[in-house]
């Protein structure tokens, strides 16, 4: 094991012992107020999201199946942690692990985006659903849907764009400029290609199982919500209004006050599946994965 990596696993089961013993009693006493299968269920159906999450790593990951195992246990040792940084910069941490358990940082990256790019997607998608179905949207997140939506198109757009763009950049840079600026901006170009070709790779032949295991993916975490939003004694709603709720408030800026108890048994749920995951996934991989893993 890498030196860095028994380092984080020490920061983190500290940081998990810490956490626990500070919120356990607060939690302990909600934990009363609520019903407590009903609690375990929600948490189940929580954690569900992310076993799907790790088997779309492993579906992304198909060209080069030696990595799937260093991905997924990369992905359960970040979510703890994720879940405690605010405005989805816990993803940043995510990010660094993918690149520290592959052997090419580009398409680790790239993976990284493509997960990104679905999810984005994907909510744009379930925002659109509601406007169909004319439930309200809350003022203060129209903004957010405008973009979701917006950052959605776009990237679809430079999806289908990028390719032919820099062909004639690439093109142009070779035929007509010989300077240090024009060489560092083909080196640049070539880079963002072959970061666009890496991604394209990832869910090549695969697209439609990606975006089936991302609709699931968010439903299953939104609807987790929604049953916890449901649960406490102001949220009852119909299933539709629920679940705009849940959606809206797995969303930066768009915090709902049941979200936020939500957030802390979020938390706890992940604290228990980490090293419960780590340690099941280490007696499976630890044999067969690559030096990277072992």
């Amino acid at each position: 094991m890498k030196p860095s990596i028994a380092i984080y696993l020490v920061v983190l089961s500290t940081l998990i012992v810490g956490w626990t013993c500070m919120w356990l009693p607060t939690l302990g006493v909600e934990w009363r107020l609520i019903n407590a299968y009903a609690l375990v269920g929600i948490g189940i159906v929580y954690l569900t999201s992310h076993l799907l999450r790790m088997i779309r790593l492993a579906l992304l990951s198909l060209g080069e199946r030696e990595h799937a195992p260093g991905l997924m246990m990369a992905h359960v040792a970040t979510a703890f942690p994720g879940s405690l940084i605010p405005f989805k910069f816990g993803e940043l941490l995510r990010l660094f692990s993918f690149m520290q358990v592959s052997g090419d940082r580009r398409k680790a990256l790239a993976i990284w985006l493509a997960e990104r790019l679905a999810d984005v997607l994907v909510i744009t998608i379930f925002v659109l659903l509601l406007h169909l179905f004319k439930i309200s949207i809350p003022a203060s997140m129209r903004s957010v849907f405008v973009a979701f939506a917006a950052a959605g198109s776009l990237c679809l757009l430079a999806l289908m764009a990028i390719a032919k763009l820099f062909v004639y950049l690439n093109r142009h840079l070779v035929l007509n400029s010989s300077s240090e600026r024009g060489l560092r901006l083909l080196k640049a170009s070539y880079a963002v290609r072959q970061l666009e070709l890496d991604v394209h790779k990832a869910v090549e032949g695969r697209f439609t199982a990606f975006l089936l295991l991302s609709l699931l993916i968010w439903g299953v975490e939104i609807a987790a919500l929604a049953m916890f939003i449901n649960s406490q004694p102001a949220g009852q709603g119909d299933f539709l209004s629920l679940f705009a709720n849940g959606l809206f408030a797995s969303l930066p800026g768009g915090a709902l006050q049941e979200a936020s108890s939500f957030g802390y048994y979020r938390s706890l749920a992940l604290a228990l599946m980490t090293p419960l995951v780590l340690g099941i996934m280490w007696c499976l991989f630890r044999g067969k994965s690559p030096e990277h893993v072992k």
